[in-house]
């Protein structure tokens, strides 16, 4: 007859054999389907300012007054200047992601992982080359951001590793979102909407791990953590939620397309309800994972 305890154990075990066993499978897939960054965008000189380059429904002014206001012209370049400030923020968000796993990439918490993570660290590097290389290329500059991070966390390496790879899962999700929608959105540039597809087949791997790697890692962390630091834990990302998200409003996009008073409009559009129900409907399928997870909900994220 077995306890709590042995049950929880078990739990925690089983966990960590289905993770090892999808990141094997998911590795197949990744060398099964690899390609040559290098050769597999062909970019166009220059690409024409009368098009969107991002979707228009999209973009952070949508659904708001400030919208409704600008003309047509205004809305093509606002499309443009947010889809080097989007790219540019997988950037960033990538370049953080890649140095927590290289640091743990031959940890002996994580037996059987390494080989996964070698190939997340190949598919990652090459996303921020081809993401870096179209914001250089149209917008002149990979835009600066705000390092989107917290305070630090309390506790062991567990709730610590529950944190940085509940972070990564986060903007993984977030950024496919749009991925998804713009990769067939027949009113962007070709390369436009090939970065996002490819972006998006290959995140579809990363996000398949990243919630399995949840599961095992809340497991652990239960048998180690304290309530104070697991409760520590989902408002941190929670939190983490909403600064990711108000990265995207950025006053030097608004200024770069034209806008007046780009603060301003920064100010107004966040405030706006429309976008506060945008954001609850891009983090739906994510908040409710970490639900049912067990780390927070929808309703303590600071939309």
């Amino acid at each position: 007859m077995t306890g709590p305890v042995e049950e929880r154990h078990a739990d925690m075990h089983q966990s960590w054999e289905r993770l090892t066993t999808v990141a094997a499978r998911l590795s197949d897939q990744a060398r099964d389907q690899r390609y040559h960054v290098f050769d597999i965008f062909d970019w166009p000189a220059e690409l024409p300012t009368d098009q969107f380059w991002m979707s228009p429904e999209l973009t952070t002014c949508y659904g708001t007054a400030v919208w409704d206001r600008l003309s047509d012209a205004e809305r093509v370049r606002l499309t443009q200047a947010e889809a080097v400030n989007f790219f540019s923020l997988n950037v960033h968000l990538i370049r953080e992601l890649i140095g927590e796993v290289a640091g743990r990439i031959y940890d002996t918490r994580y037996p059987g992982l390494s080989e996964f993570f070698h190939d997340f660290i190949h598919e990652e590097n090459e996303h921020m080359w081809f993401f870096a290389q179209f914001c250089q290329r149209y917008g002149g500059k990979v835009y600066k951001t705000k390092r989107v991070a917290g305070t630090a966390i309390e506790g062991g390496p567990a709730i610590r590793d529950l944190v940085i790879f509940g972070r990564i899962l986060i903007a993984e999700e977030l950024c496919d979102y749009y991925n998804a929608k713009m990769a067939t959105d027949g009113r962007l540039p070709h390369i436009a909407q090939q970065i996002n597809a490819v972006h998006h087949q290959d995140e579809s791997r990363h996000i398949a791990f990243g919630r399995q790697m949840m599961r095992a890692l809340y497991e652990e962390a239960k048998q180690s953590a304290t309530p104070e630091e697991m409760a520590g834990a989902g408002t941190y990302l929670s939190r983490y939620v909403s600064s990711c998200l108000r990265a995207f409003y950025h006053p030097e996009v608004y200024a770069d397309a034209a806008l007046p008073e780009a603060r301003r409009v920064r100010a107004e559009v966040l405030g706006d309800q429309y976008r506060q129900e945008f954001h609850r409907t891009v983090m739906h399928k994510t908040t409710r994972f970490f639900d049912r997870l067990g780390l927070f909900t929808e309703d303590t994220v600071a939309w």
